[in-house]
């Protein structure tokens, strides 16, 4: 078992590198410091996410029945269930710990929900 200081091993590192910090329960433990809003949408069909807030704020957009803004503050956690789709950013910064223990899929698309028919 190791002791990290996660503000001490974000700074070594360049942003957007997302650091393993420890395995729990056979899955990663994680930090990242970021700019920006991503590109894409993800969303984890098996289970839920979990962040928690040290510096800045995250602007995490659900996509339920509509879109839902929902902004975490430095000292904040904040659960995305699982099945939803949503968007992270940090338009002015952020650094967190994040846990998300099952499948991960990631989109493109403007809204992901929607089926292509062909």
């Amino acid at each position: 078992m190791k002791i990290t200081n996660v503000l001490e091993y974000l700074h070594a590192n360049p942003e957007g590198s997302f650091l393993h910090l420890a395995n729990f329960n056979e899955h990663n433990f994680g930090t990242c410091s970021i700019t920006g809003v991503s590109p894409g949408w993800e969303m984890h069909p098996d289970t839920d996410e979990f962040f928690y807030v040290i510096e800045g704020y995250l602007d995490i957009v659900l996509l339920r029945e509509t879109k839902e803004s929902h902004r975490a503050t430095s000292g904040s956690a904040f659960v995305v269930p699982k099945g939803i789709w949503h968007k992270p950013g940090a338009p002015e910064g952020a650094k967190f710990i994040h846990f998300t223990p099952g499948q991960s899929l990631y989109s493109e698309k403007e809204d992901p929900r929607i089926v292509d028919a062909s």
